[in-house]
């Protein structure tokens, strides 16, 4: 995909959670049903509630949870959270600014398709996944 692995884990761990909004999700469970490393998952758990998508409860039967109706997240929220840099450059090859004083030969391209992707992930939410039974794909991804 276009996207970092961060935003691809987080993506996939945001999904998880939705699929039982109602159930208290611990790390070792997200661990066991998507495959992401132990440690990192931990430190995306850390970014997901520091941002306000998720809620952690502390204690014994503690867990992680959407912190928000599912609806109300966005693809694009998850990006955000995420600091995904795909977005934050206007140059397809990466740069802060086209190298060249005028604008590089892709940056028309770039910018269009950049466009439509952002509508797609802002238009996109967790609810959505849910109706086209998306977390059931995404737990499978890595096995």
């Amino acid at each position: 995909m276009i996207f970092n692995r961060t935003t691809e884990y987080a993506f996939r761990i945001m999904s998880f959670l939705a699929s039982d909004k109602e159930k208290l999700h611990n790390t070792s469970d997200i661990f066991d049903a998507l495959h992401i490393p132990f440690r990192y998952l931990r430190k995306q758990m850390t970014v997901l509630t520091k941002t306000g998508l998720v809620v952690s409860i502390q204690g014994k039967y503690g867990g992680y949870m959407l912190a928000k109706k599912e609806k109300d997240i966005t693809l694009w929220d998850i990006v955000i959270a995420m600091h995904d840099k795909l977005f934050e450059t206007n140059c397809f090859f990466g740069y802060e600014k086209c190298a060249l004083s005028q604008h590089c030969m892709m940056h028309s391209r770039w910018a269009g398709v950049k466009e439509m992707i952002e509508n797609i992930l802002k238009t996109t939410t967790l609810e959505d996944f849910k109706k086209e039974n998306m977390h059931d794909l995404i737990k499978m991804s890595d096995q």
